[in-house]
C-alpha cells in the first residue's frame, strides 16, 4: 500500500517572487541567468552542500538516499559530507561547502547549540539555509522541514502508557545528549507518561548515543540491575532493536520494548510482535522535501519558517502497511 502523505503544510502556497539578496549574494557567484537554466535546462549548474549528522546511522542514510533521489530528478549536485555525529567535524565542513561557494547548504545538525555556529557562517556568506531533520538554537536559517519531535515523545508515552496499564518501571535510552531529538523526545515522554501517571516510575536513563551496540550493552546491564524492570523507552530504533536484542537473549518475554523512527528492521519486528511499537518518522519524504526546498531557495522563492510532517504511531495492527515503503 502507498504510504499517505502526511505533509501537514505550513505554508498556504509556494510563492515565487524576486530573488531574494542573501539567496543570491556572498557565496554565490553565479549569476541568476546561469541559476535559470539550471532549473529550466538541468545542467547541473545548482551545487548543494549537504552536513549531515552520521551516515553511520539507517536512519540518516535514508535520509540523504532521499536527498540524492531528488537532486538527480532536479538535475543538481549534492556534495555530502558525514559529519560522524560530531560537532567540531561539521563546523568543519560547513566551512569547507562555505568556501566551495555551493549554492545552498542543508544542515542535519548534529547538536542543538553546538552546530548553531554553522547557521552564521553560512548566512554571513549569503547561502541559503534548510535544516532539516534536526535543528539548532540559533533560528537564523531559511526553512527547516522535519517534524516537531516532541510530538514522537508524547506518542511513545501514550503507547507505553496503554501498555502498562498507566503503572509499571521504564528504563529510557537517550540519544547523543545535547541533540534537539534527544531533549524534545525526553519532554515528550516525560509530559505524557511520567508527569501523567504517577504510578509509571523512571528507573534509569541512560545515552546510548543512537547506537545498537551501545543499547545492547547498557540493557544487558540493566536487566542484571533491575529485574523489576517492564519497559524500555528508546529515543530512536537503532537503540530500540539493541535493547530488543538483550531482552530476548536473556529469555525475557515480559519486557515492553518501544522506539522511534520506523527503520526497516524495526518494522519488521513489530510485525513478528517482538518491537512492541515504533513512531515512524517519514525520512524519505523529509529528505526528499528539504531538496526541492533548497533549490527553490536559489531560485528566490519564499516559503514559511518550517514545513512540518506528522509522526506515525505503528503497532501491530497498522505495520503491513508501511513496510516496504
Amino acid at each position: 500500500m502507498k504510504r499517505k502523505r502526511a505533509w501537514k503544510w505550513l505554508v498556504t502556497g509556494v510563492l515565487t517572487a524576486v530573488v531574494l539578496t542573501g539567496c543570491s549574494s556572498g557565496g554565490n557567484d553565479k549569476t541568476e541567468a546561469e541559476k535559470g537554466n539550471a532549473g529550466a535546462g538541468g545542467d547541473s549548474s545548482y551545487k548543494i552542500g549537504v552536513a549531515a549528522q552520521g551516515l553511520s546511522h539507517e536512519f540518516i542514510k535514508s535520509l540523504v538516499e532521499s536527498m540524492q533521489e531528488k537532486a538527480d530528478e532536479l538535475k543538481v549536485e549534492l556534495v555530502v559530507m558525514d559529519s560522524q555525529d560530531k560537532i567540531e567535524e561539521q563546523l568543519n565542513q560547513v566551512d569547507t561547502l562555505v568556501s566551495q561557494k555551493v549554492d545552498a547548504v542543508i544542515l542535519n545538525a548534529v547538536d542543538l547549540v553546538g552546530s548553531s555556529p554553522a547557521v552564521d557562517k553560512v548566512k554571513d556568506a549569503g547561502i541559503p539555509l534548510v535544516e532539516v531533520i534536526t535543528f539548532t538554537e540559533n533560528e537564523s536559517y531559511d526553512v527547516f522541514v522535519g517534524t516537531d519531535p516532541k510530538q514522537s515523545g508524547v506518542m511513545m508515552g501514550e503507547i507505553l502508557a496503554d501498555k502498562l496499564g498507566g503503572k509499571g518501571n521504564v528504563a529510557l535510552l537517550q540519544g547523543q545528549i545535547g541533540h534537539s531529538a534527544e531533549i524534545t523526545r525526553g519532554a515528550g515522554l516525560k509530559e505524557a507518561l511520567f508527569d501523567k501517571y504517577p504510578d509509571v516510575k523512571l528507573l534509569s536513563e541512560q545515552t546510548a548515543n543512537w547506537n545498537r551496540d551501545e543499547a545492547m550493552s547498557i540493557t544487558e546491564d540493566w536487566l542484571q540491575r533491575f529485574p523489576e524492570i517492564n519497559a524500555i523507552a528508546a529515543q530512536n530504533d537503532e537503540m530500540a532493536m539493541g535493547a530488543l536484542q538483550a531482552v530476548e537473549a536473556s529469555g525475557r518475554k515480559d519486557i515492553i520494548v518501544v522506539g522511534i523512527d520506523g527503520i526497516a528492521d524495526a518494522l519488521k519486528a513489530v510485525q513478528e510482535e517482538r518491537l512492541t511499537a515504533t513512531v515512524l518518522d517519514n525520512v524519505t519524504e523529509e529528505g526528499k522535501r528539504s531538496v526541492e526546498v533548497a533549490v527553490g531557495l536559489i531560485k528566490g522563492e519564499k516559503f514559511e519558517k518550517k514545513e512540518l510532517v506528522d509522526y506515525v504511531p505503528i503497532k501491530k495492527d497498522n505495520v503491513d502497511e508501511y513496510l516496504g515503503q
